[in-house]
């Protein structure tokens, strides 16, 4: 699961976003909310809920909205992929 985080942080990362103003929203009840952070290569990303966030789906979002992406667990992306 770090892995995706890494690999989907590193394109915000890259056009200037900082570690300390992204932040993972997951659904409400996860473990990754309950611990509030995830330690990345990049630093400590902050975790927040959703209770509109279905289970298995999250994304990362700048404070000041300019940078955005969908993580997605690869049986969701394998699911995505089956129905094309």
């Amino acid at each position: 699961m770090i892995q995706l985080v890494e690999q989907k942080l590193a394109p915000l990362i890259r056009t200037g976003c900082r570690i300390d103003q992204i932040k993972m929203v997951c659904a409400a009840g996860t473990e990754l909310v309950k611990e509030g952070t995830v330690q990345t290569g990049y630093g400590i990303l902050r975790v927040e809920p959703s209770n509109f966030m279905p289970q298995g789906k999250s994304y990362l979002i700048e404070d000041r909205y300019r940078g955005f992406t969908w993580v997605r667990n690869s049986k969701d992306k394998q699911s995505e992929d089956e129905r094309s």
